[in-house]
């Protein structure tokens, strides 16, 4: 029988997953940068407790997979949840562990969750609303987009 190992614990209390849920729900209106991110991070830290790393390892794994989506638009074609969000959420995921396994090799984080956390909350009141889950600019308006947009379901 298969087992899941990469939420094993990874939401239990006092977990940096339970923390950076709480972050990217404050941070909803930063878009993809934090809703990716966040899910990112969240699996990246769940990695490092499966593989029996430090709490430590944890949030700085979680905090070099929000690193690297900081600053991402929020282009949903046609409004909705699904292109190009699923793509986005199988790189994060396979970012995960990466970011999980550089930690645990020895890589050191200069920038830390917290510092990462009030960064990203930064970019995103920076950027256009234009590009913060609006369809109105990045992929979304796009000739391929808006053709998938106007095709009758």
């Amino acid at each position: 029988m298969p087992h899941i190992v990469g939420v094993a614990g990874s939401l239990r209390q006092g977990s940096y997953n339970a923390a950076l849920l709480r972050a990217a729900a404050e941070l909803a209106p930063s878009g993809c940068q934090v809703e990716i991110g966040a899910a990112g991070a969240m699996g990246a830290a769940a990695v490092v407790e499966a593989a029996g790393g430090t709490a430590s390892n944890a949030a700085n794994a979680a905090a070099i997979a929000f690193q690297n989506s900081m600053g991402s638009v929020c282009d949903l074609v046609g409004g909705m949840v699904e292109i190009p969000c699923h793509t986005r959420n199988a790189v994060a995921a396979s970012s995960a562990f990466i970011c999980a396994d550089l930690v645990v090799g020895g890589y050191v984080n200069p920038i830390p969750l917290d510092e990462t956390i009030d960064a990203v909350y930064a970019v995103g009141r920076m950027m256009p609303s234009e590009l913060l889950c609006t369809s109105k600019g990045g992929l979304a308006v796009t000739p391929s987009a808006l053709r998938l947009v106007r095709k009758p379901r």
